[in-house]
């Protein structure tokens, strides 16, 4: 197990989350964030540093970067200068990058490469048990052929009741759809051999989407997407997607997948949900423990990694790596694209995909503001 751990952006909602976890863990935290400390937290559990410079130069076994993409360059940039003589294990938050600079993902994945730093990307359901339970499952026939997955991810992020629905957020796509997307990948990849065979037959998107109507507008520059339903066919797999933030929305993280494994049908239910997570196997309840916690998992699932794989094969092999993270940030700003453009958008492989541009950075200019009650100046969906 890990024994300590440094946390950028503690007091944030998914920093929050994982210092909780540290702590239940029994790991001693570091934290740094300039804001206001809650008020429901003993300051004495932790250990804070106030100074930026003394944060990132910590001897900690583990540095998490739970920020906004703005604000993780400069942590980055410390960090991986130190790593360029020490082996320093990072968990970064998604999207890799800023929707408005894409460019700035490849120089990344070579900077992390010359380096010695080990960083993963923060999508919890890759680091579940639950996961590869069912990775272990489809694995165990000689030939598995899977027909659809249905990912569901939700919850009501308009509600002016819940504090937390004043963070700002990204466009759904990049925010949650994400998380659907390189759950699909690691899955595929798990099967086929390697990410770069997830779309080896060529991908195509179709996406609508509906603008977000936060609590506090004036936080937000233009309007972003806070519904996204979308189509994605990899060869002749068909993924279903519903990403959804709207007022009412259902606290959701299903997943279910559909094929034939050695020629029989076979179907897997899944709910990561907090508190309420479930397996369902061929309609059978396989007894998974609801109450099992995600950010736990995150961080004995990275010890494991850690103590028994690689760095080189954490990097390149099949892990949340900055390869998965840069492939579901493409295919997120193809959902952006799709949705705005109103259109079918085809990928034919991996090369067109490594020159795709979400487009996002060239129409933010033109995108509409909020009103003062929160909702669009414009009004209905984007898409096809």
């Amino acid at each position: 197990m890990l024994d300590s751990i440094a946390i950028a952006g503690a007091w944030g909602y998914i920093g929050r989350k994982v210092l909780d976890a540290a702590l239940a863990r029994g790991l001693r935290p570091c934290v740094f964030d300039p804001g206001p400390a809650p008020t429901d937290f003993d300051l004495q559990r932790v250990t804070r540093v106030d100074s930026e410079a003394e944060f990132y130069n910590l001897k900690a076994e583990l540095f998490h970067l739970a920020l906004h993409p703005e604000a993780r360059r400069r942590g980055l940039a410390f960090l991986l200068r130190r790593a360029a003589s020490e082996l320093l294990f990072i968990l970064n938050e998604k999207p890799m990058v800023s929707p408005e600079t894409p460019g700035e993902a490849q120089p990344l994945i070579a900077e992390v490469d010359r380096s010695r730093a080990v960083m993963l990307y923060d999508f919890p359901e890759l680091f579940d048990p639950l996961t590869q339970r069912i990775t272990s499952y489809l694995k165990g026939f000689s030939r598995v052929d899977l027909s659809s997955i249905v990912v569901e991810r939700s919850k009501d992020r308009e509600d002016p009741a819940i504090s937390r629905n004043r963070k700002r957020m990204l466009p759904i796509q990049f925010q949650e759809s994400v998380h659907c997307l390189a759950y699909v990948i690691y899955v595929l990849a798990t099967l086929r051999g390697s990410f770069a065979a997830v779309i080896r037959e060529g991908a195509s998107v179709s996406a609508k989407s509906e603008p977000y109507c936060p609590p506090n507008p004036e936080d937000y520059p233009h309007v972003v997407d806070g519904r996204c339903e979308f189509q994605l066919s990899l060869g002749k797999l068909q993924v279903a997607g519903v990403t959804n933030f709207k007022r009412g929305a259902p606290w959701r993280k299903r997943r279910t997948l559909r094929g034939q494994g050695d020629g029989r049908p076979f179907v897997i239910e899944a709910d990561y949900l907090e508190g309420k997570k479930s397996l369902r196997i061929n309609g059978v309840d396989q007894g998974w423990d609801a109450s099992a916690s995600s950010y736990e998992a995150i961080l004995t699932t990275l010890a494991h990694w850690r103590d028994s794989v690689p760095a080189v094969t954490l990097l390149h092999g099949l892990y949340p790596n900055p390869r998965l993270a840069w492939l579901a940030f493409q295919l997120s700003g193809a959902l952006w694209r799709s949705s705005h453009e109103g259109n079918r958008i085809t990928l034919p492989d991996l090369k067109v995909l490594d020159e795709f541009d979400s487009g996002y950075a060239a129409a933010r200019p033109q995108l509409p503001r909020y009103s003062r009650t929160g909702c669009a100046t414009e009004t209905g969906g984007h898409g096809p």
